[in-house]
């Protein structure tokens, strides 16, 4: 019986196993930057934290991290300053909101503005791994339902 030909096979490039995805975290909080790092260190390579809307702004356009998470209420605008100008200087940054503020207006406006996620302050650390990894690979990435249009999240974490 002949042998069939080798199928072709198209090479992958796949990340090293030890690379973690780079991450910046923005929050006027210093308590919070500390718990937040320390949670996310594990999974996450850390590139900075920052304290206001104008330093997040800095270190994403230096740094162009995986992923932002940005805290809504900060100085300097907060997360409705900071989202746009992070993806005019880090257009491959996967954007979530980290806030205790749940109105969906407030949250529509930052889909809108190219956020892709959002977590509720209180979550725990490894929730909001999970959650950042999902903004990572393209999945709807929200850790309190029911507070925002699922359409707008899909059509977000669609981008």
């Amino acid at each position: 019986m002949p042998l069939r030909p080798p199928i072709p096979v198209q090479p992958i490039a796949l990340p090293p196993v030890h690379a973690r995805p780079s991450l910046l975290i923005a929050d006027d909080d210093p308590v919070v930057r500390a718990v937040l790092s320390a949670q996310l260190e594990p999974d996450f390579r850390l590139v900075g934290p920052a304290s206001d809307a104008d330093e997040a702004i800095m270190l994403a356009g230096e740094h162009q991290p995986d992923a932002a998470l940005i805290d809504v209420d900060m100085p300097g605008g907060g997360a409705p300053r900071a989202v746009p100008r992070i993806l005019a200087g880090s257009p491959s940054t996967r954007l979530v909101v980290l806030s205790g503020d749940e109105r969906p207006e407030v949250l529509d406006d930052l889909y809108e503005a190219g956020a892709v996620g959002f977590i509720q302050k209180g979550f725990t650390g490894f929730e909001i791994a999970q959650t950042l990894m999902a903004a990572l690979h393209g999945a709807p990435a929200l850790t309190c339902p029911g507070t925002l249009r699922t359409d707008r999240l899909v059509a977000a974490a669609a981008l």
